[in-house]
């Protein structure tokens, strides 16, 4: 609209072509898409001061950031070195009765092939808290692929660290001996390792030591600290958490820190090609899109716009892309994603009819928690 008021009241003066000129440099400098951030009025500032009212610190990965608590974490995955870690809360008597009812549940497995039997091929009793199962991968893979499965009880929290391994001891596997070896001692090494360094931790806590929150736990560790029994002498390290507003599910934040990625490019060199493509849609438009300033991160770059959205409703798509292109431990590939209009992936639910929040809200909320993401002290 403003483009078009513009060249109609300098049009008399021009001629036809540099009309068209006009226009196209007009359009390649800020394009056509390009909306811009709307001012919150009263509504929507009140909107969005009943998130960040009770924004809290919380701990990801090595990082923090302060959460409304109206976002509630919903999904929470760690993984290091291949290992999946998980906690839980229990007690003690229904521990002991996990261990008790998993083992007897996986030693009554069968297999599809009878060579393959037992199912569970060996318990660790680490000690009478720690457990480590030694099982095949599944019912029908041979059994030279297996998973460690281990459990530890601290306090009143569970953990889990799952890791697969290979065992090729079996006479039978004499042949893959030549290009593959048994490397289960060592995956053992490894879950007992990462084990030990589990500890619980509450929701806001947030870690004054180096190491790694997910939910309801924390590993310790530097960033640099190897893990005896790992395949790779570094560590490889992925943490991703979502939350989710509890009133009001299509509006939700996803981050993602994974030390194993690095881009050839950052976010800004790759939107230009993404735009063209979006803008086929009625719906798509920029809010804004620039470099951000961020405590101990490097490249941060965010990319606001609006799109129509799976659940067919003009939303938002908020992206901040950080650590893009490099490689270094205390320089992870960092990604937060927000949604609104639009449902986390696997989440059941009903029809909506548009998005719970505006333009500006949505803007408002995401500067409120994005600004304050950084580097946890001494996290690395």
């Amino acid at each position: 609209m403003v483009l078009t008021q513009t060249l109609n009241a300098i049009a008399p003066r021009l001629t036809p072509w540099s009309l068209m000129v006009l226009a196209a440099l007009m359009l390649q400098g800020c394009g056509e898409w390009e909306q811009g951030v709307p001012e919150m009025n009263e509504q929507e500032q009140q909107t969005v001061e009943a998130y960040t009212r009770t924004q809290a610190p919380v701990c990801i990965g090595r990082f923090q950031v302060d959460m409304p608590r109206q976002l509630a974490l919903s999904y929470s995955t760690l993984t290091v070195n291949d290992a999946r870690i998980s906690a839980k809360l229990t007690t003690q008597q229904m521990f002991r009765r996990f261990i008790r009812e998993r083992r007897e549940g996986l030693a009554n497995t069968e297999t599809y092939h009878q060579q393959d039997q037992p199912y569970l091929k060996n318990v660790y009793e680490i000690d009478p808290d720690t457990v480590v199962f030694d099982r095949n991968e599944d019912d029908f893979t041979p059994d030279s692929s297996r998973v460690l499965e281990g459990y530890r009880i601290v306090k009143s929290v569970m953990f889990k660290v799952e890791l697969k391994a290979t065992d090729i001891d079996d006479d039978r596997y004499e042949d893959q001996r030549k290009y593959r070896k048994t490397d289960k001692p060592d995956r053992l090494k490894q879950v007992k390792h990462l084990l030990q360094n589990l500890h619980p931790r509450k929701a806001h806590e947030i870690p004054d030591a180096p190491g790694l929150c997910f939910e309801g736990g924390f590993l310790a560790g530097g960033a640099e600290d190897p893990i005896p029994g790992a395949a790779l002498p570094f560590r490889e390290e992925l943490i991703g958490m979502t939350f989710v507003d509890r009133h009001q599910r299509d509006v939700n934040f996803i981050f993602h820190t994974d030390n194993t990625i690095v881009e050839k490019d950052t976010l800004l060199d790759r939107t230009g090609a993404t735009e063209g493509i979006l803008s086929q849609d009625d719906h798509f438009s920029v809010l804004r899109k620039g470099a951000v300033e961020l405590e101990g991160i490097k490249e941060a770059q965010e990319w606001l716009i609006t799109q129509t959205t799976y659940q067919s409703v003009r939303g938002h798509y908020f992206n901040l892309e950080a650590n893009s292109t490099r490689k270094a431990p205390e320089f992870p590939y960092l990604d937060i994603s927000f949604r609104n209009g639009d449902f986390p992936p696997g989440e059941p639910h009903g029809e909506l009819n548009q998005a719970s929040l505006t333009d500006a809200e949505a803007v408002g909320l995401w500067d409120a928690i994005t600004r304050t993401f950084q580097a946890r002290p001494n996290a690395f």
